[in-house]
């Protein structure tokens, strides 16, 4: 354990004041290089757009499309492509107090909310109090016992339990203003046509094909050397890639059949990509419906997967085949926590799905496993304008009825299969993991029912409905401390339980789909200067905003 009081005013900090320092320097002397330009962003294809900017809403049009994070800000900005390095935003530092169950905020005296009024302490005590309330907008758990304000500019959190690893989920909570939103009776429907935040841009002109954000001309850090943002609509993956090979887009996070020939050839000198690994794509089964709430058979639904051919045909050889069932991303700083039982056990396997159903009871019948006079019988969803999960779903759905499952393929709306996802209103589905620090972050938001909801309600994680007391103890285990020993211990136990009752099926390690144009702005983050997650995401995308520069300045 560390000492009772652990200030993390550290090294990663200071290191981003000092980017703050240099990105307010910057925006001043560049106003009138930057008085037109205007940086088009498409990370999701939704189509038509709806005018509203709630932040808590993951079903509205800003969060779909990603936009909320230039408008509503957090108290901190974490650099998840270097664990350990945090950017202080909205709050200058923070500290440890109590064995981590004390957080102390010491928050920016110069932010302000784009409507003119002051920033201070009582925002952020509202928004935890109002999270705390609300369990609907409570995405990630986050319940202080209480919250005091000593001064204008300083908040402190106190918990029942140490909150070391959710600083991350504390930090990256979007703060909104008292003074607008203590009216809102219903918060997390509540449409925010109009939003009022502390972030660099704010709403300039919307219709339902698209929407500007331009901005704001007093914001705390100094005005952003991009004067606007855009964000247009498409119907599909295949629309906004045309666009982008097009140069109608400067910034995407789509998958792209062959990028050398459709994107990178249309401007070799400019057009650039990175695909970094940042999660696990999972196979994510409802556990509450049989007969997917059977372990057997979702361990046998695990072994008939080819998930290499959901990489080189579905996702073209950009994202690569889970190989261990235990969840964690590998290949990079997630693997000195590999249990070595697991190592590479991920293998389409027909004698193994058949080893397993027998011994569950199931027979074949017509070429299809059946028990009860009943099949295994359950709908693949997601969305058909994500082209590359929906064919990986049809690629899943091929595979397992060859094995003698019972599957079909439903392609949805990307609003509706978002509902459904959510309200547990699906069979099975592939969804991209969790994006954290460390692996904790990941098989909190799989496994940690205190997120969930019954069917019908909207979940906030643990969509799968999963509820297992182990994995509950495992995740306490592991938040409970700082210490790295402790911490893989608990890890171990995480994995084996992912492998063994498998309520997510790891497929592939997701990539942070980032095409971008050189053309107009520069800085962009890279392999050889991964200053922030270069997907563009919120929250990340706005740290990644404020530091590029238009190319004619």
């Amino acid at each position: 354990m560390l000492s009772k009081k652990l200030t993390r005013t550290v090294t990663g900090v200071l290191v981003a004041l000092a980017a703050l320092t240099s990105i307010t320097a910057c925006s001043g002397g560049s106003s009138s290089a930057a008085s037109g330009s205007t940086l088009v962003i498409e990370d999701n294809p939704v189509s038509p757009l709806t005018q509203d900017f709630n932040p808590f809403d993951t079903n509205d049009t800003a969060n779909l499309v990603n936009a909320v994070g230039l408008i509503y800000e957090p108290l901190l900005q974490f650099n998840v492509m270097q664990p350990g390095v945090v950017y202080p935003w909205l709050a200058k530092s923070y500290t440890f107090g109590n064995d981590g169950k004390t957080v102390t905020f010491a928050l920016q005296p110069s932010a302000k909310w784009s409507d003119g009024q002051a920033f201070t302490s009582q925002d952020v005590a509202f928004t935890f109090n109002l999270m705390k309330q609300n369990k609907a907008i409570n995405t990630n758990g986050i319940n202080p016992t209480s919250v005091s304000t000593p001064d204008a500019h300083t908040v402190v959190l106190n918990f029942a339990t140490p909150q070391y690893t959710d600083l991350y989920y504390i930090g990256s909570a979007y703060i909104v203003p008292r003074h607008i939103w203590k009216s809102v009776s219903a918060p997390s429907t509540w449409q925010d046509t109009t939003p009022v935040g502390t972030g660099p841009y704010s709403l300039n002109q919307f219709n339902a094909q698209g929407f500007t954000l331009s901005r704001t001309s007093d914001y705390w850090q100094g005005q952003p050397k991009i004067a606007n943002v855009k964000f247009p609509s498409y119907v599909s993956n295949t629309s906004a890639s045309l666009a982008l090979a097009q140069g109608q887009i400067d910034w995407g996070g789509n998958d792209i059949a062959n990028i050398q020939k459709t994107f990178i050839s249309a401007d070799p000198t400019h057009n650039k990509y990175w695909f970094a690994p940042v999660n696990v794509a999972t196979l994510e089964l409802n556990t509450t419906k049989a007969p997917l709430n059977d372990a057997a058979v979702r361990r046998a639904i695990s072994a008939g997967i080819d998930r290499t051919a959901l990489s080189t045909i579905g996702e073209t050889g950009y994202e690569p085949p889970a190989t261990s069932s235990g969840g964690l991303l590998l290949g990079g700083v997630d693997d000195k926590f590999l249990a070595p039982s697991l190592t590479n056990d991920l293998t389409q396997n027909r004698s193994q799905v058949s080893s397993i159903l027998s011994g569950d009871g199931y027979t074949q019948v017509n070429g299809k496993w059946t028990k009860n006079g009943a099949t295994i019988k359950f709908a693949l969803e997601d969305p058909s304008s994500y082209s590359d999960y929906y064919e990986d779903i049809a690629l899943v759905s091929q595979q397992l009825n060859a094995e003698g499952f019972d599957t079909t393929v439903d392609g949805t709306t990307a609003d509706a299969w978002v509902s459904d996802y959510n309200t547990g209103n699906y069979d099975a589905t592939i969804h991209w993991g969790s994006v954290g620090p460390t692996p904790y972050y990941q098989y909190d938001n799989w496994l940690d029912s205190n997120l969930t909801a019954p069917i019908g309600t909207a979940a906030t994680g643990d969509q799968s409905r999963f509820n297992d007391p182990q994995a509950q103890a495992a995740l306490a285990q592991f938040a409970g401390t700082n210490d790295p020993t402790t911490q893989a211990a608990a890890l171990t136990t995480l994995q084996q339980i992912v492998a063994t009752q498998a309520p997510v099926i790891p497929l592939l390690y997701a990539a942070a789909w980032d095409e971008y144009s050189t053309k107009k702005f520069t800085g962009w983050p890279t392999a050889a200067n991964p200053y922030e997650d270069p997907t563009p995401n919120s929250p990340f995308l706005e740290y990644t905003v404020l530091h590029l520069t238009p190319a004619s300045s």
